[in-house]
């Protein structure tokens, strides 16, 4: 533990939603709030297994090999940067190489087998960082305060324009204090209990001091990860090699990412053993890719891919014609259809694992002729809009499509527009998108997508005025209180606004399928953000039998 004896406040909730007491065997207090010495690493070394049932080979683990993934979408703008991601090979790379100080395993539960052997809540407003020592860099520079300091400072920072930059406004990000060689005091501006759960965001990545992003030299993008870049051509693949120096075990001799723009030429490539693995392997495939020797793993997630109506832009700037869109939809057609009854119903509202997700509300169902009804008294009868998608994840064109031939039992005309460079200028001003997201806490979730400050933010959200424009408030105070309940209903109360008047179509929660060959070994099930279970929580838990 950390050996000071001392008795300390801990925030315990994860990124999920409130903190479930875990073997650590932590002793809740009032107001979800531990006295104890808060959430620590008893010893160091390897982490412990990920949790959660075993689809991979037996056997034990044995080094050697090229993993080779193939990744759904990416493009020209491809980017390694351990701190920012906008697709899945983004995601994917960053992994290989970047390390947070937190983490969570299968079950989406917040742990201390990162870098840190404990992150404590001192009061409210301040926690204190202790790091692991002897963790280095694959420069062999040792990880210490300063890279944390410098890390969170780059986050923090607007003008980087980083994923993270959102989770950073409570943060008093320019007095962070060295305490000494491993340890950093964070203060924050306003009480967050959220804190433990950013710091275990994957785009929550420490980076050596001085570090910048990929601009054509490999040798820059140095982390405390298992693989060290070799070499990456935005758009296409990236090749990384096995750090020696890594203090965990990590099988492969190198990873190798190859982008996809088609889930056909994925699946071939996988057959064919080009690749080793694939992300999104479409749910109608399952079954039919297993006879070629391809295993699936199928994970039940909080992801979920929304159709987005910007709130702001017509013809979606009228409540009625939103409140119609989403009585026109068949969600569970769009599961059978596109899930092929992999995942869960949804409701137009995110986070399903979060404590405070509000159950109660009806759950809406399709009603074609109230949805023409709410069209008429907008003036909108016989609307034509397009919606904009591309293959970034399993399902988003087919959801724009399924969409769109449902919308005209209401007399609604979409035009599907399947764009290979959706992610560039365009994104996130469009009025009608299609778009993918992960599993997140609720008052994560709205800190990434639902407020003026968040980097993803398709259905600019909240109001200006009116209802639910003290959606913003709501969310301030929901992350300065410490007592569990009446967090929960400001919680609902958010939820409200968005489920009445919000710009998500959400019909269901997604499980993500990911194929491989039955060759690799360790993948396991996972409730968290990923794909591959985290990429294989950054491709050191998995490996060739």
């Amino acid at each position: 533990m950390t050996g000071s004896g001392e008795k300390r406040w801990h925030v315990t909730e994860p990124e999920g939603g409130l903190w479930t007491p875990s073997r650590r065997g932590l002793v809740m207090g009032a107001g979800g709030v531990v006295m104890t010495a808060g959430l620590t690493a008893c010893g160091g070394g390897s982490a412990p297994a990920p949790s959660g049932g075993d689809t991979g080979a037996a056997g034990s683990p044995k080094k050697g090999g090229n993993f080779r993934l193939g990744v759904t979408g990416g493009g020209s703008k491809d980017m390694m940067d351990g701190q920012n991601i906008v697709t899945k090979p983004d995601q994917a790379r960053l992994v290989t190489a970047f390390e947070t100080l937190l983490e969570f395993d299968d079950n989406y539960q917040l742990q201390t087998t990162g870098l840190a052997e404990s992150v404590e809540a001192d009061n409210p407003k301040q926690y204190t960082i202790k790091l692991r020592d002897g963790i280095t860099f694959q420069n062999g520079k040792p990880l210490t305060a300063d890279d944390v300091i410098y890390s969170l400072q780059r986050i923090g920072t607007q003008k980087n324009g980083l994923t993270g930059f959102a989770a950073t406004a409570t943060m008093d990000i320019k007095n962070l204090k060295k305490l000494d060689n491993l340890t950093v005091r964070l203060p924050l501006l306003s009480p967050d209990s959220t804190i433990p759960q950013t710091l275990a965001s994957y785009t929550f990545g420490m980076v050596p001091k001085g570090y910048e992003a990929f601009k054509g030299d490999p040798s820059t993008q140095i982390g405390t990860g298992a693989y060290k870049l070799k070499s990456f051509t935005p758009g296409q693949q990236s090749v990384s090699e096995r750090y020696d120096g890594y203090w965990r075990d990590a099988y492969f001799d190198q990873v190798t990412i190859t982008d996809f723009s088609d889930s056909t030429a994925q699946i071939n490539a996988l057959k064919g053993g080009q690749i080793d693995a694939m992300t999104d392997l479409p749910a109608n495939q399952v079954n039919a890719v297993k006879s070629s020797g391809v295993e699936a793993l199928i994970s039940q997630t909080g992801g979920w891919i929304p159709i987005c109506m910007a709130i702001d832009m017509p013809p979606f700037d009228d409540p009625k014609v939103r409140q119609a869109m989403r009585l026109i939809i068949d969600r569970q057609q769009i599961l059978d259809q596109i899930g092929s009854g992999h995942g869960q119903i949804a409701n137009d509202l995110y986070s399903p694992f979060d404590a405070g997700y509000d159950k109660d509300l009806p759950q809406r169902e399709q009603d074609i002729e109230q949805a023409k009804s709410l069209l008429k008294s907008a003036g909108k009868e016989g609307l034509t809009v397009d919606l904009h998608t591309t293959n970034g994840a399993s399902g988003m064109v087919e959801l724009a499509s399924v969409f769109a031939s449902q919308a005209k039992q209401a007399g609604v005309n979409i035009t599907v527009k399947n764009d290979p460079n959706y992610y560039g200028d365009a994104y996130l001003k469009l009025a009608f998108s299609v778009d993918f997201w992960g599993t997140r806490g609720y008052l994560n979730q709205v800190q990434q997508g639902s407020l003026p400050s968040s980097p993803y933010n398709e259905t600019h959200w909240p109001p200006k005025s009116g209802e639910g424009s003290n959606f913003g408030d709501l969310y301030k105070q929901a992350l300065a209180e410490t007592d569990d309940a009446k967090r929960a209903d400001i919680q609902h109360e958010m939820q409200k606004a968005e489920y009445d008047i919000g710009g998500y179509i959400i019909p269901y929660f997604n499980s993500l399928i990911d194929g491989h060959s039955s060759k690799v070994a360790g993948l396991k099930p996972s409730k968290g953000t990923l794909n591959l279970a985290g990429f294989g929580h950054g491709f050191r838990t998995i490996w060739f039998a």
